[in-house]
């Protein structure tokens, strides 16, 4: 499992990727939603069937890349910009258990994530 302690920020890639891709062609697609700014950060993507992901962590040494399938279920997943968001270290591991989250507002129109 992902070490979580040092990591600064995790971003949803939204939509379908095709998990085929490499390092450096995640590394392309990562750049599209945050720049490289030196942090130790998790991007996740998604297949079209919704239960491959790869998750591709940059930290000051490197890259790792890491798959998670399911069997039974689908990732909730984004589908597009609009829709994807920034996920905190609990979210992470509901979602790579395949439980879903919603985002609701509240009365103030602050937006809030529930799993």
């Amino acid at each position: 499992m992902i070490d979580l302690e040092n990591i600064d920020h995790i971003y949803l890639f939204p939509g379908s990727t095709d998990l085929r891709k490499g390092r450096n062609a995640l590394s392309t697609l990562a750049a599209k939603i945050q720049k490289n700014d030196g942090l130790h950060e998790l991007f996740l993507f998604c297949n079209r069937s919704n239960r491959l992901i790869k998750v591709y962590e940059k930290d000051d040494t490197g890259v790792w890349v890491y798959i998670r399938s399911l069997d039974e279920t689908r990732f909730p997943w984004p589908n597009n910009i609009k829709e994807a968001c920034k996920i905190n270290k609990s979210q992470i591991n509901w979602l790579l258990k395949g439980l879903k989250f919603e985002k609701l507002e509240k009365n103030d129109g602050e937006k809030i994530d529930l799993f």
